[in-house]
């Protein structure tokens, strides 16, 4: 009897919803990991420690170079605050978009969509904004519509979440 009520409720579970919860969760978590992340690099006054952009010292990993690491007024802490901030953006971009693929492919509903889609096409003006803020050298208007955009950027991906969950319950 258990396992008879047990399978029918099973078999009423969607999966692709499950996994695209999870997937736009994640990489709602990601984001916000990330604007953490960016928050500490600055409060550590890490902004700077990786000069160039899009690499740092003119290499992907500068930590393979002593030379650099030796010669820097920043600290190991600070120049790998800066190049994780970096790599964790790289990462979680790389996410938004999967997110958005897939609600395209799951045909999930018109607000799920445009949600994720806007917060896609932010990430363009995010990359060239947060590359601004190295290049000219943290000008605060720079910083802070940097800390904008990712925001709107979070707002758009909590909004694809809720609206995916509110979309299963009928709301």
């Amino acid at each position: 009897m258990v396992e008879q009520n047990v399978s029918k409720w099973v078999g009423r579970i969607d999966t692709t919803s499950i996994r695209y919860y999870h997937l736009s969760g994640a990489v709602l978590a990601g984001t916000y990991v990330l604007m953490l992340l960016g928050a500490y690099t600055s409060a550590i006054g890490a902004g700077l420690s990786c000069p160039d952009w899009p690499m740092c010292y003119g290499t992907l990993v500068p930590f393979l170079h002593p030379e650099i690491m030796n010669q820097t007024p920043y600290s190991a802490i600070q120049i790998f605050a800066e190049w994780a901030h970096r790599g964790v953006a790289m990462l979680v971009g790389i996410g938004i978009f999967g997110t958005a693929v897939v609600a395209h492919y799951l045909r999930k509903p018109p607000f799920v969509r445009w949600s994720v889609t806007i917060a896609v096409l932010l990430l363009p003006v995010q990359v060239i904004v947060g590359g601004l803020t190295v290049t000219e050298k943290l000008q605060p208007i720079i910083v802070t519509s940097h800390l904008g955009i990712a925001t709107l950027i979070l707002l758009f991906l909590c909004t694809t979440v809720v609206a995916d969950v509110l979309s299963k319950t009928g709301c």
